[in-house]
């Protein structure tokens, strides 16, 4: 929040799979090469990509991690020389973990419900597919909402 390193800290447990962040994260760079961000930044940005709420605040409360969170995931944009990766690993006093952790630490049920993903998608498709799918078309879904 203070801008002391430049990366998005995400919940660790609202993370199934490294592929939902990078398609949040790859939505998230288009959107800056194109001006067309809602956020301040690119690393906020992805907080708000990974949502399927257009809501800002309720993207950052369900992903943003907090003090109380045990586990973060940490997506880094332009980290080509590991700086900001190194800077976290020492503020955090760890090392990263191998990605395949991310199953185990997911909370599946929360996931499910900040998503609001219903039985009946997730008997047609995978949870992840359903992620995506749902990151993907934020704007397409919610676009005429409202209007005549």
């Amino acid at each position: 929040m203070s801008g002391l390193i430049e990366a998005s800290v995400l919940k660790a447990n609202m993370v199934m799979d490294q592929f939902q962040v990078l398609v949040a994260a790859n939505k998230a760079v288009h959107l800056q090469r194109t001006n067309s961000m809602v956020t301040k930044n690119v690393h906020s940005e992805i907080l708000y990509s990974l949502s399927s709420s257009k809501h800002i605040s309720e993207s950052f409360r369900s992903f943003c991690a907090s003090d109380s969170d045990k586990s973060v995931f940490v997506a880094i944009v332009d980290d080509t020389d590991f700086n900001t990766l190194n800077k976290i690993s020492e503020l955090l006093g760890k090392d990263p973990s191998d990605l395949d952790q991310l199953p185990k630490i997911a909370d599946t049920k929360l996931i499910t419900k900040v998503y609001k993903l219903t039985e009946e998608e997730l008997s047609n498709f995978s949870l992840l597919d359903s992620l995506v799918a749902s990151i993907s078309s934020k704007e397409i879904i919610t676009a005429g909402k409202g209007k005549d």
